[in-house]
């Protein structure tokens, strides 16, 4: 029982280690590596807790320790990446500083918040956006402008997507867990098709696809709050 008990936990491990070699490829100047590694994380991080279920040995341990990697891999590690895109394009760097700190703090103000409020091992939606999705985002728009751009930073754009992802991270807005693998009803099929679509997408062209699709999916909570306090407010409208 304790060798299955600990299969969750090396994945975790292998997730907090692209988190650790993210930061030392960043610190290196190899920013496209070192953002596919927190998207590799992310993968790793998706699987861990449903591993544990599946093999029916989730753990108090497993969900605290998950919560560490976390924090590593997608808040120190994105946050150091950006602090090192950066360099050489700005003259000072306090507003890189201050921009990147707050991702990190809104991050494991998200991770505290989501352990406090879990009390089922399965979530239909997230409140806030998940720190692995906004670690992915940030990863998505390095790779994106160096392969893409051609090394083209603009580094006022890049601030307020740290600031905008953190504000997001610790925002009411309500985001889809990650999709079941089941058919059984309507929206577990639709979720899964659009995550399917998107998966296909990025695999046949992850230089141009996987950062608009990570940007749409982090500003689909605000959409979807938006779209539903409208269509509230006409109901309340129309009653009255």
């Amino acid at each position: 029982m304790r060798k299955k008990a600990a299969v969750p936990s090396l994945v975790t491990i292998c997730n907090l280690f692209c988190g650790f070699l993210c930061i030392y490829y960043a610190t290196r100047g190899q920013l496209v590596p070192a953002a596919w590694l927190i998207v590799i994380a992310g993968f790793l991080d998706a699987f861990d807790g449903k591993l544990a279920r599946l093999m029916d040995t989730p753990s108090q341990f497993g969900v605290q320790f998950d919560s560490l990697a976390d924090v590593c891999s997608f808040g120190v590690a994105p946050a150091v990446l950006m602090l090192h895109y950066y360099q050489g394009v700005l003259d000072s760097i306090l507003l890189p500083f201050i921009a990147s700190f707050l991702f990190f703090l809104c991050g494991a103000l998200r991770l505290a918040r989501f352990n406090v409020q879990t009390k089922t091992p399965e979530k239909e939606d997230f409140t806030g956006l998940p720190i692995p999705a906004a670690a992915a985002t940030l990863a998505a728009y390095i790779i994106f402008t160096e392969r893409v751009w051609e090394s083209t930073r603009e580094p006022h754009v890049a601030i307020t997507l740290c600031v905008f992802l953190g504000f997001l991270m610790v925002s009411p807005f309500e985001y889809p867990a990650f999709p079941k693998f089941s058919l059984g009803t309507r929206k577990d099929r639709a979720r899964l098709g659009i995550a399917l679509s998107a998966l296909i997408l990025v695999v046949l062209f992850p230089d141009e696809a996987f950062f608009p699709i990570a940007l749409a999916f982090s500003l689909s909570g605000a959409v979807r709050w938006l779209f539903n306090l409208i269509v509230d407010r006409e109901v309340a409208d129309i009653r009255n």
